[in-house]
């Protein structure tokens, strides 16, 4: 199972949008960009603080730890409660005769996974997240 996508900002963005429905413009909407041609570049970049005309909107309103602290993209925090909260639901979901993915994925590695006495966030938390959100994705788009 390839995870290299599942932290992609475009994926995040389109899946936050759709739930809302909204339709975010991923990667381009050539409107945009055409717009985006025509904004001083000060006004884009201003020395190596991006994003800088909406960080002084909002200076009044956020304090300057959120303003000036680095990037992190937009990860989802759920090893904080995959063991406590998720993990039942993750096994009943995955696991269940009317799963969706099972003809994709070999049921064994799923509770292989969903079993694992270490640490099972560090290990396959991901590679659930992504199942999950597959399985969650296909039985609502049948």
């Amino acid at each position: 199972l390839n995870l290299r996508a599942s932290d992609q900002i475009l994926t995040k963005v389109n899946n936050l949008t759709q739930a809302a429905d909204l339709h975010g413009r991923s990667p381009f909407d050539q409107r945009i960009v055409d717009l985006s041609m025509t904004v001083p570049p000060e006004y884009k970049l201003s020395g190596v603080v991006e994003k800088a005309v909406l960080k002084q909107a909002v200076a009044n309103i956020l304090p300057a730890e959120i303003l000036e602290r680095p990037k992190s993209g937009m990860m989802v925090p759920v090893h904080l409660g995959f063991k406590k909260f998720w993990q039942r639901q993750a096994r009943d979901l995955l696991l269940s005769k009317k799963a969706a993915i099972a003809p994709y994925f070999e049921r064994d590695s799923i509770v292989q996974w969903l079993d694992y006495q270490g640490d099972t966030w560090g290990r396959y938390g991901a590679k659930l997240w992504l199942l999950a959100s597959l399985e969650i994705w296909l039985q609502n788009n049948k």
